[in-house]
């Protein structure tokens, strides 16, 4: 795992010498430091770190001349970054136990490589005379730390290998010495580790250490599981701290280690320090290190390294499009290292994304990719909506609206649908216009036209649950209209497909629909709001190319019908874009509540809420993660069973809670971890839908060849007591019969003998089911769509920041037609995150901007060749005059 971690303290960086300056060879647990990077060369240094010259640079300071280093030396200023470099854990227990020298130099061969390759991308800001751009520098300065051990517990430290390459915040441009821009580096840290695990793999296996995967990681093959779970101890410390305080975010429990650690013991040699280790292994370990230092030969794999190369970078392919049109080319390059780990070379992967069905362009600095297929699929869905244009006749030109109390916009939009010649039709509303208010006036109007209404969403919830709600009975999933034949031909010959919450829809799925369309002679109408989350599947901008690549002019519907007065006001401020006047609104009203500890933030959440339904209002808690929302829930709880709201007794239930992995890997036997249980969602040789089967230590490649028929989950158990609120997580079916919808939302109203759950509705959930959970608390993804009466709750802290975006703001602020209260411990930095969007590119978007700026770029050259040629011609007029080559 490759951290990089900022530091701002010149004392605090001082330390990593000072815990690294003692080695005596063959002895002690650390290597002496040495110097690394072009930067270093430019100062003269070069081979051991020492104390003098790292404090020089710690302080900003020359490392030779003592004068000050960059032009800017501010108290707070970043002094450098710490790229740490770890193995895992059976690689270090190997190379410390068995003493093996050649372990430890591949480990270091393999940072110093991928460090190079860092340096190549390193960068610093240019201001000043008009500029305020990035420039690629390529030099760093860096020092390398090898350590073999981490942290003690109770004084002994387990083995630990890695690499502190704690780089200082400068480089040079050529001309001076300035700070470094390092914010490309810390995105990229996935790449990198990819990059480093995948050298270290292919040296380990050149010294006859196979290695295997495990699912996102990897270790040497042959090591138990308990063995590393043995020499793991502070890993286990920290994980125990991390769940007593709630704390599931990668960064926060390394600050919690760091907070945690023991001060490491230098009086310890690595002899020593083996003898104990060695006297904590089982028999059956001890054998097992002994087979792993004996082994003699290379490892033997089926193909050669090109056909592993060409195996990798299929699967990257197909796992990174999956629900994406567009991603980072290292994003690409990153999986396919994963995948290929131990047989696949860095440089020759790299060379063989060319060979693939790639389109790489460079946007803003930064190499993104696309597919030719992905493309091609995005230009087939815009040319049915092009050459749909003009292409029909209206549905109903004279209706008379009968529904009075539309507004004007809903009118306008109603007549737009049923004027439009186009076989292709939009409405685009914000969140809370009247969408389905006008789209119960148009379906009136078409039917009354001669055609029928199909009505359509994404989902179950949205579908059989909101729409049939609102009058139209037979509406149902996209899905399901893709594979209902019955259905199909109900729709055929000019009938009109309407798909509400379009914009949760893909361009693999709405290309779907059109060429259904297409087969049927039916007409699509598409409405929905793709300002909000858009579609989990690859192609979520599938509207906005649509209006903007394909032509197709959207009615739009921008009166709020859902709040009223300043709430109102604001909730259109952030529809319009302008975030921070909108979150400057809500605090106005008193509406954002900054409370910094995480504890008393928690419980006021719960009472507001517990409150709300105290007092007979219905409320909504929003988070933006899943870590954050259990906490939350927690809280809720307890608050609940305080003001005995909820039942004394907490009955354990199974729940699957899903892994979200791409069919590419379902298709990857690594991939499953023992205890996953597989669930079919379709039939399949010699499977049946709805069959499970419980992940042993493998997964047969005869069962992953069936990934698209199945999805895997995670099993644990979900506590239950009454009054508790239950979310169904897949669609399915209660045990009285009863259709169970993604999405829908029950209360617990107790418990039968045989161990069931009796919803609120009186119907019955078996304990076997396993698609619940508990639903006090949602995410904003999972809240779209609804409507809150009385209170919508919004828990945003900072660790949350990365899933904090325009669209997750807006659709949590959006869903109260009364209130709304947000709860947050750092205010200025939740205001300045959520002007950040998570809108995807499309394929057509990437290309595009690229065949423009190629346009510019040959516009710009073409006028210069003509003003090159406009050129005196040297001879003069029969008037006197100069005359002009064209």
């Amino acid at each position: 795992m490759l951290r990089i971690v900022q530091n701002s303290s010149p004392d605090g960086a001082k330390r990593y010498f000072s815990q690294s300056d003692y080695y005596i060879e063959g002895q002690e647990q650390e290597l002496a430091g040495r110097w690394g990077g072009k930067g270093a060369e430019l100062l003269g240094l070069e081979g051991e770190v020492t104390k003098e010259a790292f404090d020089a640079l710690c302080e900003n300071k020359h490392p030779t001349t003592g004068k000050r280093l960059t032009p800017r030396t501010k108290a707070d200023r970043t002094v450098g970054y710490d790229f740490n470099f770890n193995v895992p854990k059976g690689v270090s227990i190997v190379a410390t136990l068995n003493a093996d020298k050649r372990i430890i130099e591949a480990i270091s061969e393999s940072e110093c490589e991928t460090m190079r390759e860092i340096e190549t991308e390193m960068k610093t800001r240019l201001r000043g005379q008009g500029r305020n751009e990035d420039r690629v520098t390529g030099n760093l300065v860096y020092a390398e730390f090898v350590h073999l051990t981490g942290r003690p517990v109770d004084g002994i430290p387990d083995p630990n290998c890695h690499v502190h390459a704690f780089t200082f915040n400068v480089t040079h441009t050529g001309e001076r010495w300035q700070a470094g821009q390092f914010r490309d580096l810390k995105r990229d840290a996935p790449y990198y580790q990819a990059v480093f695990d995948a050298r270290l793999g292919r040296r380990l296996e050149a010294l006859h250490y196979p290695i295997e995967r495990r699912g996102n990681n990897w270790d040497l093959a042959g090591i138990p599981r308990s063995l590393a779970a043995k020499f793991s101890r502070r890993t286990a410390q920290i994980e125990k701290l991390a769940k007593e305080k709630g704390i599931r975010d990668p960064d926060r429990k390394a600050e919690l280690g760091a907070k945690s650690r023991e001060k490491k013991q230098k009086n310890l040699s690595m002899s020593a320090l083996r003898e104990i280790w060695r006297e904590r292994l089982t028999n059956t370990q001890r054998k097992a290190l002994s087979e792993l230092g004996e082994r003699k030969e290379a490892t033997v794999h089926n193909g050669s390294m090109q056909q592993a190369e060409a195996e990798a970078m299929d699967h990257a392919v197909r796992h990174c499009f999956e629900r994406n049109s567009v991603v980072p080319k290292k994003e690409v390059l990153a999986e396919a290292l994963k995948f290929g780990l131990g047989r696949v070379d860095v440089e020759g992967l790299k060379n063989s994304l060319a060979a693939e069905d790639v389109i790489v362009r460079s946007l803003d600095g930064r190499e993104m990719a696309t597919t030719k297929s992905v493309l091609a699929e995005e230009r087939a869905m815009l040319s049915f909506a092009r050459a749909g244009r003009g292409s029909v006749s209206p549905l109903n030109p004279t209706w008379r609206i009968k529904r009075d109390w539309l507004n004007a916009g809903q009118r306008a939009a109603v007549h737009h649908v049923l004027e439009t010649r186009d076989r292709v039709a939009m409405v685009k509303g914000d969140a809370g216009t009247g969408k389905t208010s006008l789209m119960q006036e148009a379906a009136d109007a078409i039917r009354d036209g001669g055609h029928e209404v199909f009505v359509f969403a994404p989902s179950a919830e949205a579908s059989r649950n909101t729409l049939r709600g609102q009058g139209f009975d037979t509406a149902t999933t996209v899905a399901e209209l893709l594979v209902n034949e019955k259905l199909q031909a109900q729709a055929r010959g000019g009938q009109v497909l309407w798909i509400d919450e379009a914009g949760l829809l893909g361009s693999r799925t709405l290309k779907q629909v059109f060429d259904l369309a297409e087969r049927l002679d039916a007409r699509v109408i598409l409405s929905g709001d793709w300002k909000q989350h858009s579609a989990v599947e690859r192609g979520g901008a599938a509207m906005r190319l649509l209006e903007q690549e394909a032509g197709i002019k959207p009615a739009v519907v921008t009166e709020i019908q859902r709040q009223r007065g300043s709430y109102r006001e604001a909730v259109g401020l952030i529809a319009a874009g302008r975030m921070m006047e909108g979150f400057d609104q809500f605090d106005r009203l008193g509406w954002i509540k900054e409370v910094p500890e995480a504890e008393q933030r928690n419980r006021q959440v719960a009472r507001d809420y517990a409150d709300s339904l105290a007092n007979g209002e219905d409320a909504i808690v929003i988070c933006p993660t899943h870590a954050e929302g259990d906490r939350i829930t927690a809280a809720i709880r307890d608050e609940l069973r305080s003001r005995k709201m909820l039942g004394k007794e907490d009955r354990q239930f199974n729940r699957l809670t899903s892994r979200n992995l791409t069919e590419a890997e379902r298709s990857d036997p690594a991939m499953f971890v023992p205890g996953n249980v597989i669930v079919f969602t379709q039939n399949a040789p010699g499977h049946k839908k709805g069959e499970r089967i419980t992940v042993g230590e493998s997964v047969s490649t005869d069962l992953t060849k069936l990934a698209a028929r199945f999805q895997v989950y995670r099993a644990d158990q979900v506590p239950l007591a009454v009054g508790d609120v239950v979310r169904i997580t897949v669609n399915g079916t209660s045990q009285d019969g009863h259709r169970l919808n993604n999405g829908a939302v029950y209360k617990v109203a107790g418990f039968t003998k045989a161990g069931s759950v009796r919803l609120d509705n009186g119907w019955l959930v078996g304990a076997g089911y396993g698609f619940l959970t508990l639903g006090h608390v949602g995410t904003s993804h999972s809240s779209q769509g609804r409507t809150c009466e009385h209170h919508v709750i919004v828990a945003q802290s900072s660790e949350s920041l990365p899933a904090t975006s325009r669209e997750q703001f807006y659709v949590s602020a959006s869903r109260s037609r009364r209130k709304l209260t947000v709860y947050l411990d750092e205010k200025s930095a939740v205001r300045e995150a959520i002007q950040n969007s998570d809108s995807r590119m499309a394929a057509t978007e990437l290309v595009s901007k690229k065949e423009k700026r190629l346009s510019l770029v040959n516009r710009a050259v073409r006028y210069a060749r003509m003003i090159a040629q406009w050129r005196p011609n040297r001879e003069v007029s029969k008037q006197g005059e100069l005359t002009y080559g064209r």
